[in-house]
């Protein structure tokens, strides 16, 4: 499941195989996730590569209105969750 190709979705070095992507960490090395969501919800789940930290972020779909998802609240929404994700994960 870890065997994975370029993607530029999540953002640079992110990498994607069987919906599992791996994104990089501010403080080295990666994260795994997964996301998903249905009616007006998405989750989005974090690992890090050891195993030992992990979060789970559920928040509204509210603010990513437009079925193209070009709704710029809904993309400051995601980097906002990439940066919550990215501090719990990298916290000492």
């Amino acid at each position: 499941m870890r065997t994975n190709g370029m993607i530029g979705q999540i953002g640079p070095g992110s990498r994607d195989g069987l919906g599992l992507f791996s994104v990089p960490l501010s403080c080295g090395g990666v994260y795994w996730m997964h996301n998903g969501g249905r009616f007006g919800y998405i989750t989005e789940i974090g690992v890090t590569e050891d195993g030992r930290r992990s979060v789970v972020v559920s928040m509204s779909t509210a603010l990513q209105a437009g079925a193209d998802f070009t709704h710029s609240k809904g993309f400051e929404q995601e980097r906002a969750v990439t940066a919550l994700v990215d501090h719990a994960l990298c916290a000492e």
